[in-house]
């Protein structure tokens, strides 16, 4: 029968086990290594070591020693922040500001941009009709600009409704402006109210010659140019259309008033003789010049007609000398040096017929209206006997000019020219 221990030795075994639990770790395998015996590296993930990316003075990040921080930062608890930009209109005169009323109204002693109102700010501010003009500012608004009175106005002409006009044309800004010199100038023949239908353009505008007021509408130069040709005559009556440039007015030129301006007198002006003609009554009021040159028809063939058309105003130049027969003004003439059948006939053998404006003169077989191309400002009939390139050749005889021997400048360098302005 087996023995059991007694209750002393089971207390020593007890007492003992600890002892003999911790000799045991002390053997190999106790401890937990690798594969190669070497202990595991250590896995340990924590974060509490210092961020050494934060540039001092950057933004987020601690102010430098001294306390600065980049361009656009401030140093506020000891971290660079964002400095805060200044806001017009919350009523504090900030950094930038010259004050700050705390409302968006331009009409009064500070602006939204926080400065007193200035004729050169950008907006409509103080008492200025429109942005930087009218009221106060010595800038007149331009055309459609905001107005209150006429003064307001660049062209001093501001209509009921408030608004800046051009003027109608060279003689209504000569009304406007009695100091108005000669130069380039926007018009607007209708103005800008309900039912205007034509836009602004610029003009010639010349202030001399008894009155003054006048609007140029075409020039004829010896430039060496064949623009007013027989073939082209439709362009000096109701063809309407432009040509050349206000930057050379001294060239063949053909402004839009020519066909949409409404007149009534005409000038003629050579240069470089500078002789000049002024023709009043030449038109109604209700038509343009162009339109006027239409409705006599072509050829005009009338000998009854002789010092009986246009007559030169007071105060002109021109005068009737050598092969000049009178200074009447006249348009479309045929040749009446033979019968009457003849200038009515454009195909005749000697009608060397004309249109537009063209003055009397004797070439050889007496007055009146004998060769009217002689005296014309450039077209030359196609008669019978002449070449046929005569249609699409233009004759630069100037008008009056060729019959005055006033063409003294170099023939094709556009010396010699007859401007044409109406009022």
């Amino acid at each position: 029968m087996a023995t059991l221990p007694s209750p002393a030795n089971a207390s020593r075994r007890v007492l003992f086990a600890p002892l003999a639990l911790a000799f045991a770790c002390l053997l190999p395998g106790c401890f937990s290594v690798d594969k190669s015996g070497q202990e595991p590296e250590d896995t340990d993930t924590s974060t509490d070591s210092d961020d050494s990316s934060c540039v001092l003075g950057t933004e987020g990040c601690p102010c430098t020693p001294g306390g600065s921080c980049d361009p656009g930062l401030v140093c506020e608890g000891s971290v660079c922040v964002v400095e805060d930009e200044p806001v017009c209109g919350n009523g504090e005169v900030e950094e930038g500001e010259e004050c700050d009323d705390a409302n968006d109204d331009d009409t009064d002693e500070c602006t939204s941009l926080c400065a007193p109102p200035s004729c050169s700010d950008g907006i409509a501010s103080g008492d200025e009709t429109d942005v930087d003009c009218g009221g106060s500012c010595e800038q007149g608004c331009a055309v459609e600009g905001a107005c209150v009175e006429d003064d307001d106005c660049a062209f001093p002409n501001c209509n009921p409704a408030g608004m800046c006009e051009a003027p109608l044309s060279c003689a209504h800004l000569q009304l406007l402006d009695p100091n108005a010199e000669d130069g380039v100038y926007l018009i607007d023949i209708d103005g800008t109210g309900p039912g205007s239908t034509q836009e602004a353009f610029e003009v010639l505008c010349r202030s001399s010659n008894n009155g003054g007021g006048w609007t140029l509408g075409m020039t004829a130069s010896d430039d060496g140019t064949a623009t007013w040709t027989w073939n082209n005559r439709a362009m000096l009556a109701n063809e309407v259309g432009e040509v050349g440039s206000l930057d050379a007015p001294t060239s063949d030129f053909m402004s839009l008033a020519y066909h949409v301006l409404p007149f009534t007198d005409v000038l003629f002006v050579h240069q470089p003789s500078g002789v000049w003609a002024h023709y009043p009554g030449v038109g109604d009021g209700s038509k343009s010049y162009g339109a006027v040159i239409a409705e006599f028809g072509s050829p005009v063939c009338d000998p009854a007609l002789a010092g009986n058309s246009f007559e030169l105003a007071p105060g002109s130049t021109l005068s009737a000398t050598g092969p000049l027969c009178d200074t009447d003004l006249y348009f479309n003439l045929g040749d009446h040096d033979g019968p009457l059948t003849d200038c009515q006939d454009l195909g005749s053998p000697s009608n060397t017929a004309t249109f537009g404006p063209v003055w009397s003169a004797n070439w050889g077989d007496g007055c009146p209206f004998d060769d009217p191309a002689e005296s014309g400002i450039g077209p030359h009939g196609p008669c019978g006997v002449c070449p046929p390139e005569f249609a699409a050749t233009e004759f630069p005889h100037l008008g009056f000019a060729n019959a005055l021997d006033l063409n003294s400048g170099q023939s094709g360098a556009g010396e010699n020219y007859l401007q044409v302005y109406v009022r």
